[in-house]
């Protein structure tokens, strides 16, 4: 027994390891794949924004005019000489022009400016805010961010090196969202031709939550998947527990039911060997005790195998009831009357206290008067001292109540539920001649509960039991 509770043991202990080791793999791939997608949104989103740049490059260097002889009062694109004078540079300037071969309008026009810088030495410096508006900036950002199949939300910015900000979004925005975004950077601008470099910023909030978004389903799966692993694991060793738990209760049963057949089975056979030796001299009354010790242990084996077929009835919880109308305190004095010899030998007494008047009631008789005697014999067997039970009925709505109180040795309130529990003995100490299987209370409250009522008990160690049985009155009388 001892081999298989550690056997057991070592059982729990791998399994729960197992799943320990399963839940931590769980959470390092979860940790795993959301890095994994993190850098890859970062790497996604640095190529959207170089993309947002060069769009944003190739637009000013469209819109702006370079060959408009007031470039200097438009505010949007300025030149400034040291010591040539503005005809000359432009003549100059229309001379290079005419000798660029046939090329795209943006590439012409940054060869032009490259032209301008290299042998002219002037400085180019656009004012971006008049070159683009913002809606312009937001529609190029919403096309790359449509193109890569980005649904986030965003602000962005333009400044200069210096950090003077030339167009942005969030006027009005709270710089704590700032804060909490993640930002993407990019320099356009930012070559030999240009005077002032420019830098766009993208913002993109809640990039976290977008990116656990992205595989909730399979972490959601993977949590359900982790619960039930978890729920049938805690389950199943509730179950190995219950299992040991009857097996050891079984065995209990098995070892005092051989105990107590073997008595009167031995004792009978002793008698019937004296009664058939004819060596034996037997007087009548030598006889007689030897009659009435057969037909005792006989009576005795008739209640073992009553209380193993009890037990089978509360087994299956189903009997068929043969219902009939008859009075509950006529019941409860046959019970008296077949006890009491018992009693008597102990010096016990039983006493009857009926006060009800709804004393009708329509129910199984064989079964209510075999579940008054279990309560009476209990109350004999756990009782050190003589015996003294109370049986009192009392009215109630729509029924009657049935009080069986003791003197007895009581019962621990952690075993208040347990004690109807079917093969469970209430523990008892040091006191081992308490003879029994653990039936007869599951018997009890299963036929009670099949006449729709109700049990209880009230006790606590060391001074008695009460019984508390609730049945309803015969529907035929109370209409």
């Amino acid at each position: 027994m001892k081999k298989d509770n550690r056997y057991i043991q070592i059982i729990i202990f791998l399994s729960s390891f197992a799943l320990l080791g399963f839940l931590v793999v769980q959470l390092y791939w979860a940790k795993n794949t959301f890095d994994e997608k993190k850098n890859n949104f970062h790497n996604l989103f640095e190529i959207c924004v170089k993309e947002i740049g060069d769009e944003l490059r190739e637009k000013i260097l469209n819109e702006s005019d370079y060959f408009n002889p007031n470039l200097g009062s438009s505010g949007v694109l300025s030149i400034q000489k040291n010591s040539i004078n503005r005809t000359q540079i432009l003549d100059s300037l229309k001379k290079e022009i005419n000798s660029i071969s046939n090329k795209s309008i943006s590439q012409k026009r940054k060869e032009i400016l490259g032209i301008i810088n290299k042998h002219f030495a002037l400085n180019i410096n656009i004012n971006v805010d008049k070159v683009i508006k913002e809606k312009e900036v937001l529609l190029t950002i919403k096309n790359s961010l449509d193109k890569h199949g980005i649904k986030n939300e965003f602000h962005y910015s333009i400044t200069g090196e210096d950090g003077l900000l030339f167009l942005s979004n969030f006027e009005n925005i709270d710089n704590s969202i700032l804060e909490k975004s993640s930002s993407y950077s990019v320099e356009f601008l930012n070559d030999e031709l240009f005077t002032e470099k420019r830098i766009f910023t993208l913002y993109i909030l809640k990039l976290e939550r977008s990116i656990t978004k992205s595989f909730s389903h399979i972490f959601i799966i993977s949590i359900i998947l982790i619960l039930i692993i978890l729920g049938t694991f805690i389950y199943s060793i509730k179950i190995i527990q219950n299992q040991k738990k009857n097996t050891r209760i079984k065995t209990d049963f098995i070892n005092n039911m051989t105990h107590e057949l073997k008595t009167p089975i031995a004792t009978i056979g002793l008698a019937c060997e004296a009664l058939v030796d004819k060596n034996i001299k037997l007087e009548k009354s030598s006889k007689d005790k030897f009659l009435k010790t057969i037909k005792s242990e006989n009576e005795r084996l008739g209640k073992l195998v009553e209380n193993v077929l009890e037990s089978s009835v509360s087994q299956k919880g189903n009997p068929v009831l043969k219902l009939e109308i008859f009075n509950i305190e006529d019941v409860i004095n046959k019970a008296i009357k077949s006890i009491e010899i018992s009693f008597n030998n102990r010096s016990g007494i039983i006493k009857a206290d009926f006060l009800a008047q709804n004393k009708i009631i329509e129910a199984d008789k064989l079964h209510i008067t075999n579940l008054i005697h279990n309560l009476l014999d209990n109350s004999l067997k756990y009782t050190l001292k003589s015996p003294v039970v109370t049986i009192s009925t009392r009215d109630v709505i729509g029924g009657i109540v049935i009080r069986v109180n003791d003197n007895g040795i009581g019962i621990a309130k952690d075993n208040h539920k347990r004690i109807f529990e079917k093969l469970f003995r209430v523990p008892t100490g040091d006191v081992h001649n308490v003879k029994g299987f653990g039936l007869g209370l599951s018997y009890v409250k299963s036929i009670i509960a099949l006449h729709d009522g109700k049990i209880m008990v009230e006790s606590k160690l060391g001074s008695g039991s009460t019984f508390i049985i609730n049945l309803k009155s015969s529907k035929i009388l109370s209409s």
